[in-house]
């Protein structure tokens, strides 16, 4: 996928609102943000920040890839930058070196053709201080893994199977890129959303967690 196909993708994709149980599984690791200077990469047209803000007072900086979403973006947060993480020279000189109390990377990595790249990129953004929460779609999931078994894997237009997915992650494979990356995981409120599996996501995260929450710091 070429650089303009990129931008087309996300400039003309239709923004849905975080769902539920994603929007849990964040503030419960994010706790108290009051006044508190976060940063949103992914952040869309802004609506987990729009959320946060009428939480609590704190202020929100943004990071997209997306010219479409860039206006309500800058509606809903305190200052927004459209550029592509994956380009390392595009990083705005106002964020260079700027240390967040909290960071927010909410179904981005399986976006990038090299996650690690962007979680290289947080070492110079945060310090040990800084709580990073991370979600990820789980390819995994208990009803994912029917669907393949029984040949479906066709791409669509949101959800797992989001045409601009490029990364897929189980939980080995997060856990592996997290640590390989000097992350260190704290804790997790993975999104697991059928009835009567919350204690067993515990242990089988892998397979029946649909989003993959976590909170993780610099070492």
């Amino acid at each position: 996928m070429s650089q303009t196909q990129i931008l087309s993708h996300y400039s003309d994709k239709k923004y849905e609102k975080i769902s539920a149980g994603r929007r849990r599984g964040i503030l419960s690791l994010l706790g108290d943000f009051s006044d508190k200077h976060i940063l949103d990469i992914g952040c869309a047209n802004g609506a987990l920040g729009e959320i946060l803000k009428k939480i609590s007072p704190c202020e929100i900086t943004g990071i997209d890839i997306s010219p479409g979403a860039e206006a309500a973006a800058r509606r809903a947060l305190d200052h927004v930058y459209i550029f592509d993480t994956e380009d390392e020279a595009a990083w705005p000189a106002e964020l260079r070196g700027k240390v967040f109390d909290a960071i927010i990377i909410s179904e981005v990595l399986e976006h990038l053709f090299a996650p690690e790249h962007l979680l290289a990129q947080l070492h110079t953004l945060s310090d040990s201080q800084t709580s990073i929460i991370l979600t990820v779609p789980n390819i995994l999931f208990w009803r994912n893994r029917l669907r393949i078994f029984f040949g479906h894997f066709e791409y669509e237009e949101r959800g797992l199977m989001d045409r601009g997915h490029i990364h897929f992650f189980s939980w080995k494979s997060f856990c592996e890129l997290i640590d390989e990356c000097g992350f260190v995981m704290i804790t997790v409120a993975h999104h697991v959303p059928t009835r009567g599996t919350t204690l067993l996501s515990k242990w089988f995260p892998g397979l029946f967690a649909q989003n993959f929450i976590v909170k993780i710091v610099n070492e």
